[in-house]
């Protein structure tokens, strides 16, 4: 029995229509039964709502133990993919109730119950940096003295819980993909992109990093688990691209206006400062923060070649995902 926790994701739900089709034994994890409508939606727009009665659905919250001790009853393999996005530092301590804690608690249950293999979901925002322009690959390590975003930080946090696991007897996987492209969730994060230039976007930033097809992560995640490959992490990216690439890209195929004007650094540096003294008044969350506003100028490469040779993947062009994306929804 295979459990995806996160199931009502982007990620999860592309995961589990992956493993729908294949007639597999699984439970899903879900906080809100809304979000499963939303699966179950998905399912339908790409002609497979009559997979959708494989999945066992039981409400569970990453932080919730009980709740987890009995949804983890009869299960062999695990797909951790629950996990919370914000970059906002107000948000830290529940970012890492959620991806610290939570992950620790999926990673004791898969000691107790003696789990057959865990592919954890993480991040590219869990890797250090090199000083040259070279890609970055896994053997670059994470550096705490960096200036890093709460996010990345409790991300990492929540790798060092599955490593730990790897050493009292869990074996597993961790996966890094970059930028997640992907149709059917319009409150994923990289919807962003697309929203924006519906919107008319016109400043386009200077940096870029990596990108890749959620049909890509599946196969990553599906690949690394039934492998004989243990306690290793993979980069899980199609392409590096620069922002102004990808969101002409995007324009390209919704056949609008591309942004014309350059959002230079001195510009952001500005607007992060703005971002930050408007946060200060009740209600309002940081939508820019300075360290979002550095790698928003900066050019972050990431190398696929393990995961290429090891996991077999063969990656999707961008330029392809986006193209798809807009066509399923028109």
């Amino acid at each position: 029995m295979i459990l995806v926790t996160g199931g009502t994701g982007l990620i999860g739900a592309h995961l589990l229509l992956h493993l729908a089709k294949e007639e597999r034994a699984m439970k899903a994890t879900y906080r809100t039964q809304d979000k499963i409508a939303l699966v179950k939606d998905f399912f339908s727009s790409e002609g497979y709502s009559h997979y959708f009665q494989n999945i066992e659905w039981q409400e569970a919250d990453v932080t919730n133990i009980p709740a987890l001790e009995k949804v983890f009853e009869g299960v062999t393999h695990v797909y951790h993919c629950a996990g919370l996005i914000s970059f906002d530092p107000s948000d830290y301590k529940i970012l890492r109730q959620t991806n610290i804690e939570g992950t620790a608690n999926i990673v004791n249950l898969c000691i107790t119950h003696k789990i057959k293999k865990l592919c954890h979901l993480s991040s590219i925002a869990t890797l250090g940096t090199k000083p040259t322009n070279e890609d970055i690959d896994e053997t670059v390590y994470w550096n705490p003295e960096a200036e890093n975003n709460v996010y990345a930080i409790t991300k990492y946090g929540a790798e060092m819980e599955v490593w730990r696991g790897t050493q009292e007897g869990v074996d597993a996987v961790i996966l890094n993909p970059g930028v997640v492209f992907g149709e059917g969730f319009n409150d994923a994060p990289s919807n962003a992109f697309f929203s924006k230039i519906k919107n008319g976007l016109s400043f386009y930033p200077t940096g870029g990093t990596a990108f890749v097809d959620v049909k890509d992560v599946v196969k990553a995640m599906v690949n690394a688990m039934n492998l004989p490959v243990t306690n290793e992490r993979f980069i899980i990216v199609g392409e590096n691209k620069t922002y102004q690439s990808v969101l002409e890209g995007i324009a390209d195929a919704l056949n609008t206006k591309k942004p014309t004007k350059k959002l230079p650094a001195w510009q952001l540096s500005i607007l992060w400062r703005l971002d930050w003294f408007l946060a200060l008044f009740p209600g309002r969350k940081r939508k820019l923060t300075k360290t979002a506003a550095n790698s928003l100028t900066s050019q972050t490469f990431y190398s696929h070649n393990k995961a290429k040779d090891t996991l077999g993947i063969t990656f999707t062009k961008i330029e392809d995902t986006i193209k798809r994306i807009v066509a399923k929804n028109s």
